[in-house]
């Protein structure tokens, strides 16, 4: 080959391809394909279903409720209310006892007070009077007239039990004791008013003293009355029993009803706790039918007198269950799907052409299918029509889920069988893109859609025929002069109508040319920032790696994708199919 002849790369026939140096055509009327594919690999999806379904617990599982020990609701209850009724119970009877006992202390200290008062008074008034009318006998040292009015004054007043008078040198001169000896010593007192508690005779006295002013250049004498405290005693005493009994009494009436309320309040806490331990004791084994497996199993009635809160827990729990059986439905009908799904995706991988790369004289063909999901609508094939030429396709249905992924596989067979009810001289690219328009309208009756590229190459001249709709034109690159061309070609989405027409276009591939179809997945692919692939990048990719194999070129524009969006999950499936024409001269 001259050097002429590797300069020029695909030159079409009766259409135009972009000249040396240009870009490929940004592909018009291109649509994002579905989660589904036809194809031998498939992706790994994050959240895809493993197939497991949630089963109930068996009965051996449920645990052991009866091994379970403490005190019940219903006894801690009624140990907790009796508790608090018998600490309260007994602060009252402490508070009605100590108040009761203040009460009497305070009684009885008022009065001693006054009694006592009482008795100074008398005693004050009795030894002031006593003073007055003694002063002149004891000027006079009559001490026996003194002895017998002092006398007197006891037994007229049985309160006072002793009567003393001292002179002014401080010796008893009169007494009323008749024991008492007189000339004694008054013991240091000083002859001044005043009183003092003392003992006469093994009994409390208040001793009261009045100054005897008689005339006694020695000074004054003085006078001692002893008030018997006998009678405050005992009124006292009488004061303290009535208090016992009291305090006696107070304590057994508190008592009393202290147990009163407490077995009241047994009675009301029982009842009440039993009312709602009972919807609790209900709601338990509705729980523990639900974890057997009864998914039936719902709580019944308003569980009256439990409370707001174990009626809320009762409708909370419904609710719960409810959920738990849509939950299940949902995952045994997810599992259901997951099993049409790698069903689907066998079927696909089955009619796929495979990784493997097919050798066809001096062409070289090799295509793959990255899927986004388990199944996808991208699809690819390759058939030989006659022992130069083959058939090269590529499509991407619109839409997603299972039934995409369905139509695809059978759109593709479809078309594959009826492939070989045609003669192969009577087919070409328009023939072909025709009959697989004709059977996706029949098979998706306009509801589905599909972008497609078709090309028919002869491998001995290297001469192609192509059509397509909807689909991006395939890059040309020629490896010897390194320069870009492109196989545009204009058309309908295939599906829309039976009518759709399409029209091929034909090319002339030169030694060195490389041929590369794909899906929009691929271009539209995006990294961090949200910026696309592109086709300026798919081109610089098959420009750095033109001296590859074709699956080896293949594989480095899919690794060049996956580098380019690392980290972002992968939204539609990306399929890439190279062609390499190698002729040996």
């Amino acid at each position: 080959m001259s050097s002429d002849d590797a300069s020029q790369t695909a030159i079409p026939q009766g259409s135009e391809l972009t000249g040396s140096g240009h870009r490929p055509v940004e592909p018009t009327g291109t649509h994002h394909g579905v989660q589904f594919t036809s194809t031998t690999v498939a992706a790994p999806v994050a959240g895809e279903m493993t197939g497991t379904i949630v089963a109930p617990l068996e009965a051996g599982e449920l645990p052991d409720v009866a091994s379970i020990r403490g005190m019940r609701l219903d006894q801690m209850l009624l140990l907790t209310t009796g508790a608090l009724v018998v600490v309260i119970v007994g602060l009252l009877a402490a508070t009605s006892f100590v108040s009761t006992k203040a009460q009497f202390e305070e009684t009885a200290a008022s009065f001693t007070e006054r009694l006592q008062n009482q008795a100074r008074e008398l005693g004050q008034t009795v030894s002031h009077t006593l003073a007055l009318t003694s002063a002149t006998s004891l000027r006079d040292n009559n001490y026996s007239f003194l002895t017998e009015v002092a006398r007197s004054i006891i037994e007229d007043n049985h309160n006072i039990l002793r009567v003393q008078m001292f002179d002014s040198e401080g010796q008893l001169v009169a007494d009323s004791d008749k024991e008492a000896k007189l000339g004694s010593s008054s013991g240091g007192r000083k002859a001044e008013r005043g009183w003092a508690s003392a003992f006469f005779q093994g009994q409390p006295v208040f001793e009261f003293q009045e100054p005897l002013e008689y005339g006694s250049q020695s000074g004054k004498g003085l006078i001692v009355i002893s008030y018997s405290l006998e009678s405050l005693q005992k009124q006292i005493q009488e004061l303290d029993e009535a208090k016992r009994e009291t305090l006696r009494n107070t304590t057994l009436r508190t008592v009393s009803l202290g147990g009163g309320f407490v077995l009241l309040a047994g009675v009301l806490v029982a009842f009440q706790s039993r009312r709602v331990t009972r919807s609790l004791g209900v709601l338990t084994r509705k729980v523990m039918q639900l974890a057997a497996g009864d998914l039936n199993a719902r709580t019944t009635g308003q569980a009256s007198g439990a409370g707001r809160e174990v009626r809320t827990l009762g409708v909370v729990f419904n609710h719960m269950a409810e959920r738990i059986k849509v939950l299940l439905e949902d995952v045994r009908v997810k599992a259901q799907l997951e099993r049409e799904m790698s069903l689907a995706r066998t079927v696909q991988e089955t009619l796929s052409p495979g990784r493997e790369a097919l050798q066809v004289g001096p062409l070289r063909i090799a295509g793959v299918v990255i899927t986004a999901d388990a199944c996808g609508g991208d699809w690819w094939f390759r058939a030989p029509l006659d022992e130069q030429r083959v058939a090269i396709g590529i499509g991407d249905v619109t839409g997603h889920g299972l039934s995409t992924a369905l139509v695809a596989t059978s759109a593709t067979s479809g078309f594959a069988s009826a492939m070989t009810m045609r003669e192969p001289d009577q087919l070409n690219s328009q023939v072909l893109i025709s009959a697989l328009n004709i059977t996706l309208a029949h098979l998706g009756r306009g509801e589905y859609q599909m972008s497609s590229a078709l090309a028919v190459i002869d491998t001995q001249t290297g001469f192609i025929d192509y059509a397509a709709g909807g689909h991006p034109a395939a890059a040309v690159y020629n490896r010897l002069s390194g320069q870009f061309a492109s196989l545009p070609a204009r058309g309908p989405l295939l599906g829309a109508s039976v009518t759709s027409q399409y029209s091929s276009r034909q090319a002339q591939l030169r030694p060195g040319d490389i041929v590369v179809w794909y899906s929009d997945g691929l271009t539209e692919s995006r990294d961090a920032a949200g910026k696309l692939y592109g086709t300026q990048r798919l081109s610089a990719s098959i420009q750095g790696n033109s001296q590859l194999s074709a699956e080896s070129l293949r594989d480095a524009i899919l690794a060049d994708v996956r580098a380019f969006s690392a980290g972002q999950p992968q939204r539609d499936d990306i399929t890439v199919v190279v062609a390499e024409f190698s002729p040996a001269s």
